[in-house]
């Protein structure tokens, strides 16, 4: 038994305060309680073990991945458990509130080197882009940093959150089914935040199967438009302009699969206000991904039928952003 063995089987809870009216159920999913602090455990214990399967990550070996938010501390916790040196790539700015001191701290605790990414210093004219594409290119020249590791050295693995199916294998196999058994296969819709996409598609495979009519949210940063720079292929034109080989990301599995029935942008102070109110009102101390995903959610419920039952999940903590007070970002 080791502290790995208590990833998941985290706890369901009803919200009773901060919803709007009585007549559909608001559940969430506390992930929060994972033992490294956040839904990206599961993801990085399952993304690592099935390296280790495939012998793509070998005993003394070090794991490399690019991160703006929770997979980065996930990665490290796991691999410090398993043995693993772990590199990791964070983008030094995204918005004016955005900082990572705190993710980057929890990293390092765990032992890993971190490196911040300054995109303008690696970029030619980085500053006139704008957007999509500026937003693309920032995770295309991570991915490359990453990508050179793992060719160079093969004891370098390169998790690849954004590409690696084994991430929404972690949660088809095991958020989706605890939910399930955690509700009794009575569930009509499921909301998320569009990060790499792995929560959002496994979870929602895993509940269809219970109900075909179950209806799906994602959930989008106004900041980080990750699905329009897959969908408008801008991310893949700027690996093809580093030199990445094409791959294929997890939104894309939803896109072309029609998972969502809507599709959310919420903006980053409402995502804050309302992680402030789970916070006083429901005891909640979850960051503001966990407040975006519950105002889509109480959106969703505008248009249920009566008795309809809502699932969302609580990510990661509040603590994890406190570099950013008073202007905590919403970042997935």
């Amino acid at each position: 038994m080791s502290i790995l063995d208590h990833i998941g089987n985290t706890p369901l809870l009803k919200l009773n305060h901060v919803v709007d009216s009585s007549d559909v159920d608001i559940y969430v999913k506390c992930e929060f309680t994972n033992p490294g602090g956040s839904i990206k455990d599961r993801m990085a214990l399952c993304m690592i073990e099935g390296a280790e399967e495939r012998g793509d990550l070998k005993p003394g070996g070090t794991i490399v991945d690019q991160s703006t938010g929770n997979t980065g501390p996930a990665l490290a916790f796991v691999g410090a458990v398993k043995g693993y040196r772990v590199q990791l790539f964070l983008p030094a700015q995204l918005s004016s509130s955005y900082d990572p001191a705190d993710r980057i701290r929890i990293a390092e605790l765990y032992g890993c080197n971190v490196t911040p990414i300054d995109l303008d210093e690696l970029v030619e004219d980085a500053d006139k882009l704008q957007g999509v594409e500026r937003a693309a290119t920032f995770v295309a020249i991570r991915m490359k940093q990453c990508y050179d590791l793992q060719k160079r050295d093969p004891f370098h693995w390169w998790a690849n959150q954004l590409c690696n199916v084994d991430n929404t294998r972690a949660h088809r196999e095991h958020t989706g089914r605890e939910i399930l058994e955690q509700m009794d296969g009575e569930i009509d819709g499921w909301v998320a935040s569009v990060g790499t996409g792995g929560t959002l598609l496994g979870v929602a495979q895993s509940l269809k199967e219970a109900n075909s009519g179950l209806r799906v949210t994602g959930v989008v940063p106004t900041d980080d438009p990750r699905i329009e720079w897959v969908r408008s292929r801008v991310v893949h034109k700027a690996l093809a302009k580093f030199g990445l080989p094409e791959m294929r990301f997890l939104i894309e599995d939803i896109l072309d699969g029609n998972v969502m029935d809507n599709e959310v942008t919420v903006e980053n102070d409402e995502a804050k206000k309302m992680a402030d109110r789970l916070c006083q009102e429901e005891g909640l101390f979850c960051g503001i991904s966990s407040g975006a995903n519950v105002c889509a959610a109480i959106e969703m419920a505008k248009s249920m039928k009566k008795g309809s039952k809502i699932v969302t999940v609580v990510v990661d903590r509040r603590d994890r952003y406190f570099a950013e007070y008073p202007n905590e970002h919403y970042v997935v």
